[in-house]
């Protein structure tokens, strides 16, 4: 994998959140102990097109969507319009995806239960600093299914104003998951 294609999955996997100024890994470490060149995850790439992503959040699609696969069976897509997937599939999906939450030190963020989406569903904001934007994050379960979803407060958005546009991506996610 190139140090392109690293940094990307980097970015890719923080979008989750920001880390603390006092981590010891910073994030192209974490992401390295989290990618996996061999998985066999559902390509979360695989579940919306650009042209799907960039009609729901309202925002223009400069470049493909990136995606990598996540190690313990999970995989990640970003994209350019501040979409971020990440899904976990299996029995442990759940599990694996609050292990991936603590990796970034997101495992404690407070958390509101939303009805409607899938067999569990919450949503959170991440707040960045002036590396990393503010964004809202949806985790919802389906099935073996647990995704997470975050869309990067734009502007003068709040994680909050664009929850909307967050549950339309969940539910079109959500209905394409066997």
């Amino acid at each position: 994998m190139s140090f392109l294609r690293v940094t990307r999955a980097a970015t890719a996997v923080v979008a989750l959140g920001a880390l603390s100024s006092a981590a010891a890994e910073t994030n192209s470490e974490i992401a390295g102990r989290l990618i996996d060149k061999q998985s066999t995850a559902v390509p979360a790439c695989a579940l919306l097109s650009d042209q799907e992503i960039t009609k729901m959040t309202g925002r223009p699609s400069y470049t493909k969507a990136e995606g990598v696969q996540l190690k313990n069976g999970g995989s990640s897509c970003t994209w350019d319009s501040g979409v971020n997937i990440n899904l976990f599939s299996g029995p442990r999906s759940a599990e694996q995806h609050e292990d991936f939450l603590k990796a970034f030190k997101q495992d404690k963020t407070p958390r509101q239960t939303v009805s409607g989406l899938g067999d569990s569903a919450y949503a959170t904001a991440w707040m960045g600093n002036h590396y990393q934007g503010n964004h809202a994050v949806l985790v919802v379960r389906k099935g073996v299914h647990t995704m997470g979803i975050s869309l990067q407060a734009e502007g003068g958005e709040t994680p909050q104003s664009v929850q909307p546009k967050l549950i339309a991506v969940a539910k079109a996610a959500l209905a394409k998951l066997p």
